[in-house]
């Protein structure tokens, strides 16, 4: 990853799309606090859900396509049926790949072939169940501090002064702890390099490794 230029916007002959600048942030400094080589460039869509596939679809049928092409979305409509809906257009698209029929819970990868770049998938929160990145981020608030802050979210809801929608309740519930923090209301990727959100749990370590799986070292 370049730390020059937009570093969020970086092509590269392995790349990562995420559908947003904050997602580009969150793994950013995942990579920092993990160590994972620099071996890709992360791409953000404009928080589009469909921009992403238009550009994994652009990419591989490029010219001169990426060796391997990341992806990683929100599993916020259900992931069953985001990962159908995901395979089914590339499978007409591209028969050669062999998809699974579910995405993998340590996150997917799919071989290519001469022609075609390897493929990576990654569902928010943990390939399994329903969410976001905010999801994935609150696993790193520690759970006393996670309660009294969904505590405090319902709160404000029962009283009438919360206007979100129940679809970003775990937004709300971050954020709302992210407020508490020293500095508080930092971003959800500098509140990893700051330790105010944890980065060595499960999923995040699980998806860590998925990276340096996914984007290897190349061997001198």
């Amino acid at each position: 990853m370049s730390s020059q230029g937009k570093p969020c916007k970086e092509e590269s002959s392995k790349v990562l799309l995420v559908e947003g600048v904050n997602d580009c942030h969150v793994i950013m400094a995942l990579c920092g606090q993990h160590q994972v080589p620099h071996t890709f460039g992360i791409y953000e869509c404009g928080g589009d859900k469909d921009r992403i596939l238009r550009r994994l679809n652009a990419l591989i049928q490029s010219a001169t396509p990426p060796e391997a092409i990341g992806v990683v979305v929100d599993a916020d409509t259900g992931i069953e049926r985001r990962w159908t809906s995901i395979k089914a257009k590339l499978s007409k698209n591209y028969p050669d790949y062999e998809f699974p029929d579910f995405p993998h819970q340590d996150g997917t990868i799919v071989p290519g072939t001469e022609s075609l770049p390897t493929l990576g998938f990654w569902f928010m929160p943990n390939n399994q169940t329903e969410g976001m990145l905010e999801d994935f981020c609150l696993e790193m608030v520690e759970s006393q501090a996670h309660q009294v802050a969904k505590d405090s979210v319902e709160n404000a809801q029962a009283k009438g002064v919360a206007t979100f929608i129940q679809a970003h309740f775990s937004k709300a519930i971050v954020h709302t702890y992210l407020a508490w923090q020293d500095e508080p209301g930092r971003p959800l990727g500098q509140s990893i390099t700051s330790q105010a959100l944890r980065p060595n749990t499960e999923t995040a370590i699980s998806f860590t490794e998925w990276l340096k799986r996914l984007f290897p070292e190349t061997q001198n």
